[in-house]
């Protein structure tokens, strides 16, 4: 089975010929302009639909389905999801992640020991911390080298060294 990874939700129309705008889940917008179809959740069924036209302009995406042209035929896309298989995502360069692969992870220290899984990822701007949770504590770890020894997504571990008092401190 083919897990599905959500990309994006459509927004409002632009325009009068059928275009609509895309909110893009994705750190690589740019994915959108090169796309020949989107998948598209239509209440409970998965649907195709080919794409006419997308591009980008002042940090917005614009997009065209191929026969919606009219801002009334693309006001029924309004709000449906875009997702693509998960093996359509974009490669990333070694030591990037994505957030879908390390959520559940289990979580070691360098002794062996089991700190808990991660549970979440917070992006405060300068660095993303890993939300490490174990029972009822949850643990947040800086995801720089000074913390994080390996991430090792195939066999679903990760290794820190955390410092004194980062780790169950409250």
């Amino acid at each position: 089975m083919n897990e599905k990874v959500l990309i994006g939700v459509i927004g409002r129309t632009y325009g009068v010929k059928g275009y609509f705008t895309i909110k893009s889940f994705s750190d690589f917008p740019e994915r959108f302009t090169s796309m020949n179809e989107i998948k598209l959740l239509m209440g409970t069924t998965e649907e195709v639909f080919d794409v006419e036209d997308a591009y980008i302009r002042n940090k917005k995406i614009f997009m065209k389905i191929k026969g919606v042209d009219s801002r009334e035929d693309a006001l029924r896309f309004n709000g449906k999801r875009i997702f693509i298989n998960r093996n359509e995502r974009m490669k990333l360069e070694k030591g990037q992640y994505y957030i879908s692969d390390l959520l559940d992870l289990d979580v070691f220290d360098a002794k062996n020991e089991r700190i808990g899984i991660v549970k979440d990822i917070i992006n405060n701007g300068a660095t993303d911390i890993l939300v490490i949770k174990d029972g009822k504590r949850e643990n947040l770890v800086p995801m720089v080298r000074r913390f994080i020894d390996t991430i090792d997504i195939e066999n679903r571990k990760v290794v820190i060294s955390p410092i004194e008092g980062m780790i169950n401190a409250h």
